[in-house]
């Protein structure tokens, strides 16, 4: 985990655009240049995704970026874009700190 590197992205997706978005995110994680990428995808409102991946190293980020800024061109006319222009909200950054492994809670205990 030291060297990981953790990237947020938010998109807003147009009404009606919805399925056509989740189609094209399932395509684009089929692909094997993503197959050792660790990622989740979030839904917390109807238009609104949150994609978390986590990246081995700076070097696993620059080797996937041509193709994920492909994808972003091919699915732009799906999403709402800021005034600025900007397609997604994105984060990234090194983790500093975190935990990977599970830690067993212990079970509750009940006084009678």
């Amino acid at each position: 985990m030291e060297n990981n590197i953790v990237s947020h992205i938010k998109f807003t997706v147009k009404d009606g655009c919805v399925d056509a978005f989740v189609e094209a995110m399932n395509k684009i994680d089929k692909d094997p240049l993503f197959a050792a990428l660790r990622t989740f995808t979030i839904q917390p409102d109807e238009h609104v995704f949150i994609v978390t991946n986590i990246y081995d190293d700076i070097e696993h980020v620059m080797s996937i970026q041509e193709k994920g800024l492909a994808w972003l061109d091919e699915v732009e006319p799906l999403l709402v874009c800021a005034e600025d222009g900007s397609r997604t909200e994105a984060w990234s950054g090194p983790i500093i700190f975190g935990r990977s492994e599970v830690t067993p809670c212990a079970p509750y205990g009940f006084d009678d």
